[in-house]
């Protein structure tokens, strides 16, 4: 049975001006490219400067690809006093088997990923300093990528993801000023791949443990003729058998470009299309069970899913002198499926149905006023949502529908004066939600300032310190506002869970002298009103949180790397932090001295560790290229204990772990001369580490005995990791 899409979002003048915008520079684009339909010498291609690379800045006489505009506006570039680690394109291929983006993301400063699985394929989670992913902005040229409603982003929709993307840029802390929802913890900004000059074509088969195996092949045209025009194509097809019982995973995807270049514009259309079909596994299970058997899913084969989400985005950028530019995009992000969950007694299956569709616009102009940078940017979005419950081979149980509008503006200013560079940015942002269903819960609205400075000094050539502090709030998602239910059947006040404010102060330097390479920042978040988690679930698996009065997150970040010679490099990234709820009030339930429930109560907890927040995260790798055909890696990753609610109850915990992986590559076309053939084998887990449970969620209760004393205990429910599994790719260009 397939969920019936029974409306679409009301749409409200948000983009609506920036759509109109957005048309008028497709008109100029036509002009520009009429001009230029007369025979005339191929134009050069743009240089395109990422933030990537601090060792050249883009001259702003040179031409310029919509990247510099569309992306930039969003990423930091290098002398933006903000926290904040760059993925080339090179380092992304190395890393990239086809494992979900929140694995690769890991190996950052203060990142840690979770997975239902117990590998890296399929339901993949990524939390930064402690804070969930719906903390986190995730940006695709600029475009946001998180659901609006909950902010939730699912990658296993997006599989092998990494693939297309030409690098990413994490910033650590509220960061810059984006399209949307303003940075909270944290963001990952996407930049799409760059499109080559000329043809190419590349092909990737892989196999590994529990029945892992994956074919990708992409192509890219190049330059056609004189045209300015470019194409890209990528397939990719990947399954597992999953490591828990009943947890295979079945992922397509396509990914498909076209741009367009002149010295007036750049013009760039590209789409992604991803289905997953795969068995649920998000149920965490006790640890004694999995002392007996780790492979164990509480879950059924016939609780299961099957998702789409689609994404379509074009950009326009008119150059209006030498310094100055106007770019324009417009998106449309689209997502639907069902999944299958027994009731709690097992009597019957239930299908929930879930459609969305995102549909947003956003202008950006950028200028050089002589010392001083602007960005200035606007952006509007309309999101309708549609929520069904079925019982399988049965009636409808219920039905609801949630709209979101939203329309944002920033504006950055930055100079630079000698050694001092100087940042300001602030946003200003609207958001309305509304929700209909069985019980009419009306609508709320809310309006956010988010103010932000910075300054870095440089001290040399090689060293470089910088400081800023940034205000952000955002708004509650639907699903902290029904406190974790599908479909409200009771009235619930939308303004009892508040908004949470972050101030942040970021306090860093960088280093790059001869071998060694480092950065190392220091971080206060205050917080008023996070909303945490409790550490419980709702009956489908979404995590509970609520607010906490006030909270902090402090700690210390450092991304470390050394290259005595050019055949060896190692890197050691990690964080120590100390986080701390100033006071929490949690619920739960009371048994008697017989085993019988006899009631709800609450106790306040004061200076509580966060749930999922572990202290000490490290990671130091090593890679060696003995011959030059060779490349042999060695990592190793460290996460400390961390909790699984807010109580600090002793024993409800996930504990701290480690693990070893190996890595190898060869470059086969020395002794192969077609295809440029390469294999990598990776080894993860070696030590084969049965102990490894990264995360999971409790039930607190209390048992109280004859007096009327209660003594607090709780089940902790982890997730289990991988045991040693193997991954063996082999890529292939033409």
């Amino acid at each position: 049975m397939t969920t019936r899409r029974t409306g679409r979002p009301h749409r409200t003048w948000a983009p609506r001006a920036a759509l109109a915008l957005f048309a008028l520079l497709l008109g100029g684009g036509a002009r520009a490219a009429d001009d230029d339909a007369a025979p005339q010498e191929t134009p050069a291609a743009p240089a395109v400067a990422r933030a990537a690379s601090e060792e050249e800045k883009p001259s702003p006489k040179a031409p310029r690809k919509t990247e510099e505009i569309v992306v930039q506006a969003v990423r930091a570039d290098p002398d933006t006093p903000v926290t904040k680690t760059d993925v080339p394109r090179e380092e992304l291929e190395k890393k990239d088997r086809g494992q979900e983006m929140p694995a690769i993301l890991s190996e950052l400063p203060a990142m840690t990923y979770s997975s239902d699985t117990g590998l890296a394929n399929g339901y993949t989670y990524v939390s930064m300093r402690g804070v969930p992913p719906t903390r986190i902005n995730f940006t695709l040229d600029g475009a946001p990528l998180n659901e609006p409603e909950d902010s939730t982003l699912y990658f296993v929709d997006f599989a092998d993801l990494a693939a297309s993307t030409e690098s990413l840029q994490v910033q650590r802390g509220v960061g810059t000023s984006a399209a949307g929802v303003a940075s909270f913890v944290g963001s990952v900004n996407f930049a799409s791949l760059d499109l080559k000059e000329s043809a190419e074509g590349t092909a990737r088969l892989s196999l590994g443990s529990f029945g892992a195996e994956g074919v990708s092949a992409s192509y890219q045209t190049g330059r056609l003729g004189t045209s300015g025009l470019k194409a890209y194509v990528r397939g990719t097809w990947q399954s597992t058998d999953g490591f828990r019982d009943n947890s295979a995973i079945d992922q397509r995807s396509v990914y498909a470009g076209l741009s367009h270049e002149s010295e007036k514009g750049y013009f760039k259309l590209f789409g992604f299309l991803g289905r997953e079909k795969s068995q649920s596994a998000y149920y965490a299970v006790e640890p004694w069970i999995l002392d007996e058997d780790l492979r164990y899913n509480p879950l059924s084969s016939d609780e299961k899913d099957s998702f789409g989400q689609q994404f379509v985005e074009a950009q326009y950028t008119r150059f209006l002198s030498e310094t100055s530019s106007l770019a324009a995009q417009l998106y449309v992000n689209d997502a639907g499926g069902w999944y299958r969950l027994k009731s709690s007694d097992g009597s019957e299956l239930r299908e929930y149905g879930l459609d969305w569709t995102n549909l947003g616009a956003a202008v950006t102009y950028k200028a050089a006023l002589g010392p001083v940078g602007l960005t200035w940017g606007v952006h509007g979005s309309d999101f309708g949502s549609d929520r069904t419950r079925d019982v399988v081979g049965g009636e409808r149980s219920w039905a609801n529908k949630g709209y979101k509008s939203e329309a944002s503006t920033f504006v950055k200013l930055a100079r630079d004066a000698g050694p001092w560079h100087l940042y300001g940015d602030a946003q200003l942002r609207w958001a309305r939600f509304r929700y209909e269903g069985d019980v009419d819960l009306g609508s709320i609205s809310w309006t956010f300032l988010n103010p932000k400075l910075g300054v870095r000094r440089d001290v040399g050539r090689d060293l470089s310190i910088y400081a800023s502090v940034g205000a952000t709030s955002r708004e509650p998602g639907r699903g902290d506002l029904l406190y974790g239910e599908e479909n409200a059947s009771a009235w619930h006040d939308l303004h009892d869970v508040k908004p949470e404010r972050v101030v942040a102060l970021e306090l860093g330097t960088s280093l790059r002298t001869g071998p060694l390479t480092a950065q190392v920042n220091l971080y206060d978040m205050e917080f008023r009103d996070e909303i945490a988690l409790t550490g419980e679930q709702s009956e489908v698996g979404l995590a509970i949180r609520r607010n906490a009065d006030r909270s902090f997150r402090r700690g210390l970040e450092w991304d470390l790397a050394w290259r005595p010679v050019p055949e060896l490099t190692a890197r050691f990234t990690g964080s120590w932090s100390w986080n701390r709820i100033r006071s929490w009030t949690q619920f739960y339930d009371v048994y008697d001295t017989a085993g019988e429930w006899v009631g709800t109560t609450s106790r306040t907890f004061a200076d509580v560790e966060p749930v999922a927040s572990p202290p000490f995260v490290a990671n130091l790798s090593v890679d060696e290229t003995p011959v030059p055909w060779l490349t042999l890696g060695a990592a190793a990753r460290y996460v400390a204990r961390s909790w699984l609610d807010a109580t600090n109850v002793p024993g409800i915990d996930a504990p701290d772990w480690w693990r070893v992986d190996l890595s190898a590559s060869v470059d086969l076309s020395r002794f192969v001369k077609a295809g440029r053939p390469r294999l990598r084998l990776s080894v993860e887990n070696l030590l084969d580490d049965r102990s490894i449970r990264p995360s999971g969620y409790s039930y607190l209760y209390a048992s109280r005995d004859a007096a009327g004393r209660d003594t607090l205990g709780g089940i902790p429910y982890l997730f289990p990791m991988a045991t040693r599994n193997v991954t063996a790719v082999l890529d292939l260009g033409f």
